[in-house]
């Protein structure tokens, strides 16, 4: 069902998705897909997606695309997990630059995913792929990949407890690949340490299909496969793409929607944390 549908404003609001990119060519395409399902469901009149970097369409091209199809409005939705550099630093400054070319086009941004409840479904589908029945003697460990600001991760932690107290699993933590701590190593040291702990449960907590995913945890794990043999560790599958990220993102958008209590268009291009 539409969320906003065509005859219900002469003035067609955009949402324009965007994620970070990557070298790898195919990386982003389960952010496309979710682009796809959300055109499909209406959630805006118009719906395109671009990339921050390498990949393609850029931004820019995306936000081309909308305003040829008629945009007046433009929600950006950022594709990230967190409020981290990329969002808080980057993403203000380039939509101001593309925005400048499109006045007096109004252009506002949207919340990250953060700890939006699909996200706590999804990590609970992710998981029970490969466990059905966690228990006390398991533990849960989140992938993730770290940033300059610390704080930013919050969100992830938010998931991560949810997740932990719902399924019903022993001892939890975060391991970031980079800027933060624990690292990956440190997180695994800890709860192997854990008494009576059999079996860890990982889930990269990562949207795309990546170098990260594809390439560097995999040699994590193995490390601590190595590191340590008298314990079962049990990998699923990232996040990628599924509906309920789809339905993460509805939400964000929805929530800037006019009528909505949202903040409306007419003030400044603003981001505010989850």
């Amino acid at each position: 069902m539409s969320l906003i549908s065509n005859s219900a404003t002469s003035k067609p609001i955009a949402t324009v998705v965007v994620g970070h990119g990557s070298l790898l060519r195919d990386s982003g395409a389960a952010m496309m897909q979710i682009a796809d399902l959300l055109r499909q469901q209406a959630v805006t009149p118009i719906v395109e997606a671009g990339f921050l970097n390498f990949s393609q369409p850029t931004f820019a091209d995306a936000v081309q695309r909308a305003v040829d199809a008629g945009a007046s409005r433009i929600i950006v939705q950022p594709y990230f997990l967190i409020q981290g550099h990329y969002v808080a630093q980057e993403l203000p400054v380039l939509v101001q630059t593309v925005a400048a070319r499109y006045a007096p086009t109004p252009f506002q941004i949207a919340d990250v995913l953060g700890a939006h409840p699909a996200l706590i479904s999804l990590a609970r589908r992710r998981l029970a792929m490969i466990n059905a029945a966690p228990g006390r003697d398991m533990a849960l460990l989140f992938v993730a990949h770290g940033t300059p600001i610390p704080a930013a991760n919050e969100p992830i932690t938010q998931v991560l407890g949810q997740v932990q107290t719902e399924a019903g699993y022993g001892p939890a933590a975060v391991g970031y690949l980079e800027c933060n701590q624990p690292t990956i190593a440190e997180a695994f040291a800890q709860l192997a340490a854990a008494e009576d702990v059999r079996r860890i449960d990982v889930l990269p907590y990562f949207l795309h299909l990546g170098r990260h995913v594809r390439k560097d945890l995999p040699t994590h794990f193995a490390h601590a496969r190595d590191a340590y043999p008298h314990l079962a560790i049990h990998i699923a599958d990232h996040l990628g793409y599924d509906s309920l990220l789809a339905a993460a993102v509805a939400g964000r958008v929805t929530a800037k929607l006019p009528g909505d209590g949202a903040t409306t268009f007419a003030e400044p291009i603003s981001i505010r944390g989850d």
